[in-house]
């Protein structure tokens, strides 16, 4: 019986110590070469958040990566956390790239100023409440096939508190 004990013990620590902290620490890692390639001057933050939202891929040429999608919580932690604003970096490689098509932060930044201006706010809050906007809204398909942007599901009491935090205006 207390071999038993031991054998499943040993065994939970096997699990919970070996591949799954040696996949952080390599999410980790690349999410630390990502972050020092673009400049990024609080890397190793921006390493841990992103080792919190990797996933390994499997790329065309059958290589394997990590990978963390540009969704709503990821960007937000990012900006939040490391004081890093992903969006706003992503659209100035895009720029320098030669543009492209996707997402777009300029047009969520534009459109959250429209929306700042129809809940009453203008100036500095308008700016303010913009910049949010464009961190949690995610391109959205339309019944007339064009892309809307919007935020939704879990990521509207998000967006309300970092409004709130950051802005100090309410959604």
């Amino acid at each position: 019986m207390p071999m038993r004990i031991s054998w499943g013990i040993s065994f939970v620590a096997a699990c919970l110590g070996g591949p799954a902290l040696a996949q952080q620490g390599s999410a980790y890692s690349a999410g630390l070469r990502v972050a020092q390639a673009r400049g990024y001057e609080n890397a190793d933050c921006y390493a841990r958040v992103f080792a919190k939202h990797a996933v390994v891929v499997e790329k065309p040429n059958g290589r394997r990566g990590w990978y963390a999608a540009s969704t709503p919580a990821y960007n937000a932690e990012q900006r939040s956390r490391c004081g890093i604003d992903r969006l706003q970096d992503m659209a100035a490689r895009q720029t320098a790239r030669g543009g492209g098509t996707g997402h777009s932060p300029a047009i969520a930044q534009r459109i959250g100023l429209g929306l700042a201006a129809r809940h009453g706010y203008s100036g500095s809050s308008a700016a303010c409440f913009a910049r949010i906007y464009a961190v949690y809204a995610s391109p959205q398909p339309s019944q007339n096939g064009r892309v809307m942007y919007g935020v939704s599901g879990a990521s509207e009491h998000v967006f309300a508190q970092e409004l709130m935090r950051s802005c100090r205006l309410t959604y």
